[in-house]
């Protein structure tokens, strides 16, 4: 996630540089940008995942009202008052990540989340929230706002798929979501009278290891890894990893535990990606500035993002990366 941090005051200069140093560490954050005052709206609309703007409510509004295209390509936007008191979700609070975001930076601030969405503010989740959450594309978006009004009003919505979404259904999804196995991998769901169809966006777990590390270690490191996202071990597709790991033992025997593929991506691939993290000595060694980051982005695809940057537990580097486009069915 690109997050770019817009102030307007010293006061919220000052919050803005505390708010970065809290987010430093996330490594499901790529980059935090300040920008202070001198502010291309449309530039960094352009640009960001998620933006937040220590300033008026009425200021941002006023800003990004000409820009605005619709709710699943706007990038998130927040509002932080310039001390710090309360953290408004004002855009995309759902297919842009800004009412879970608004969450988390409030808890860095010591702030009061402001989440006005009627399914967040019952305690329930929307379609749009399911689907980005768990990296699906709504292929009926006209019926958005069906699903989530059924929703508020207490209809289930019953989730058929042949891949077993029952590990994303627990805690607040499961007073709404039940799973069914049948069909194929695309969702069908199923609320009011109403079919939706949810494709899967191809999610690419990379790895890097020591010599000899062993599979527990891996799947422990993965684990690990996806926790931050919130995201199941059952949602992978895919593990990756560079051709001079092909034979380490504990990458092989950690994608046979989990049950997904493993696919050795060649040097030359590796060396085509741009990575976000850089090893010098991994660089020099192989020509590539982290083997764990450009395998997930070579194994996710065209037009793949990392959703997590290189993250190293116990002698493993875990990446994970997310693919542009969802799988033709």
């Amino acid at each position: 996630m690109r997050v770019s941090i817009l102030t307007l005051t010293e006061n919220g200069r000052k919050l803005g540089e505390s708010l970065k140093t809290g987010l430093k560490d996330d490594p499901t954050i790529l980059s935090v940008e300040i920008i202070h005052r001198d502010i291309d709206f449309r530039e960094v609309f352009s640009r960001s995942d998620m933006i937040i703007g220590i300033m008026a409510a009425g200021i941002m509004v006023r800003k990004i009202a000409p820009l605005l295209k619709n709710k699943f390509s706007d990038p998130g936007v927040i509002v932080v008052d310039e001390m710090g008191q309360n953290v408004i979700s004002l855009l995309s609070g759902h297919a842009g990540g800004a009412n879970d975001f608004a969450v988390k930076i409030a808890d860095i601030i010591n702030a009061n989340p402001i989440i006005t969405t009627s399914t967040d503010v019952n305690g329930l989740v929307g379609i749009d929230s399911f689907a980005a959450r768990y990296f699906y594309v709504i292929l009926d978006r006209h019926l958005v706002k069906h699903f989530n009004s059924s929703i508020v009003n207490g209809h289930t919505v019953e989730l058929h798929s042949s891949r077993n979404l029952e590990p994303l259904i627990d805690g607040e999804l499961s007073r709404t979501y039940r799973y069914l196995r049948d069909g194929d991998e695309i969702v069908r769901a199923h609320c009011n009278s109403e079919v939706m169809k949810l494709a899967p966006l191809k999610v690419s777990v990379g790895i890097g290891t020591r010599r000899g590390v062993e599979s527990a270690r891996v799947t422990g490191a993965i684990v690990e890894a996806l926790g931050l996202l919130k995201l199941p071990p059952e949602r992978i597709d895919a593990l990756a990893t560079g051709y001079m790991k092909k034979d380490e033992r504990g990458i092989i025997d950690a994608a046979e535990d989990l049950g997904v593929p493993l696919e050795i991506i060649p040097l030359k691939e590796l060396r085509s990606q741009d990575t976000h993290s850089f090893s010098d000595f991994v660089n020099e060694k192989f020509g590539v500035g982290s083997v764990c980051e450009a395998a997930a982005l070579k194994s996710a695809g065209t037009g793949s993002k990392l959703v997590i940057r290189k993250t190293k537990s116990s002698g493993v580097a875990v990446a994970v990366a997310v693919s542009g486009t969802p799988k033709t069915f």
